[in-house]
């Protein structure tokens, strides 16, 4: 007879909430307490796994819960004063190309918080912290929802303020990301748009602290939870690897055999937001048994709610910019969870 371990009470915890949730009557407050419990313990690979067997609907529910519970902690105030939130955010912001090195990206943490209170349009008694430095998706791509998670805390237990990011890496994408932390809101939301005046404003008086930005006000949306950010950061940064891996073996292949190589870009669909992408060269002239000339690693995205394109573009684009013109992208089907 095989064993098996009973679930410890968190996890159980974790599988009463999913199952009220099918059934229409989930506490989203206790399914955040639940969650928090999970990144205080350092146990976010367990929530990832169980996001990948969920379907996609309710893996995206799980995962905007967990973006609030990693980035938005309670202050601790009088029993009968209403409750204030720690709320981290991010804002995604165009970057000019071909920045020097090494990389400035410094912005006036004063001056950015007063512009954020007034064109976010904060409620009074809100302060808010900016970085004083803009991070990269290479930057961000270090962090984890653990990480995320006690700097919120310590926030909020009003210890002292320890910066997000030691060093600042070179960004594989023309982007960079504003994070900043919301200090006794009286809401753990965030504004859900930004009017075109406030937008343009703020940019302008971005790009006024730090030359590197673009003044593209059109590609800025409004602020997220900083968990959206870094997970957005880290697909760009994934895929852009898979593409330089793939490139480089193609490169590598003899004249000939690269003249018929076909890519095939595999992406994975129907198990909600943890997706596995990978490619293979494949030549044609070899025996259907003989299998592709190269398969890469899996590379794992998240597509839950964030702006991630089609993985396959930016490898096309690449290839074709070194000749390569044959394609298929293959959607593998996941079965039903």
């Amino acid at each position: 007879m095989t064993s098996w371990n009973r679930p410890d009470p968190l996890t159980r915890d974790l599988i009463h909430l999913i199952n009220a949730r099918r059934h229409d009557h989930g506490d989203a407050d206790a399914a955040v307490d639940t969650l928090q419990a999970f990144l205080e313990q350092d146990r976010e690979q367990d929530l990832l796994t169980v996001m990948a067997a969920l379907d996609e609907e309710m893996a995206e529910w799980l995962f905007d819960l967990l973006a609030e519970a990693a980035c938005s902690v309670m202050m601790e105030g009088e029993p009968d004063e209403k409750p204030t939130y720690a709320v981290m955010a991010a804002l995604e912001l165009p970057l000019q190309a071909n920045l020097p090195t090494p990389l400035g990206l410094k912005i006036n943490p004063v001056t950015t918080a007063d512009l954020l209170h007034k064109h976010l349009r904060l409620p009074p008694g809100t302060v808010v912290l900016a970085e004083p430095r803009l991070l990269t998706d290479a930057t961000l791509e270090l962090l984890t929802l653990h990480g995320l998670h006690d700097h919120t805390s310590a926030l909020a237990e009003s210890q002292r303020r320890q910066y997000m990011a030691a060093r600042l890496h070179a960004p594989v994408e023309s982007t960079a990301y504003l994070t900043f932390e919301l200090i006794g809101s009286p809401d753990h939301g965030l504004p859900e748009s930004l009017e075109d005046e406030d937008r343009q404003a703020l940019l302008a008086g971005l790009v006024a602290q730090c030359p590197e930005l673009a003044p593209a006000p059109q590609m800025i949306e409004a602020p997220v939870y900083a968990a959206y950010a870094m997970f957005d950061a880290q697909n760009a940064v994934r895929l852009h690897r898979l593409a330089d891996e793939t490139v480089a073996v193609w490169q590598e292949l003899d004249q000939t055999v690269r003249s018929r190589t076909i890519v095939h870009l595999h992406t994975q669909c129907g198990n909600g937001v943890y997706m596995p992408v990978w490619t293979d060269l494949f030549d044609p002239e070899l025996p259907e048994d003989h299998g592709p000339v190269w398969t890469s690693p899996d590379v794992w995205v998240f597509t839950a709610d964030l702006p991630i394109e089609w993985p396959g573009e930016m490898l096309t684009n690449r290839l074709l910019a070194e000749g390569c013109t044959r394609f298929e992208n293959h959607i593998v089907e996941a079965p039903e969870s």
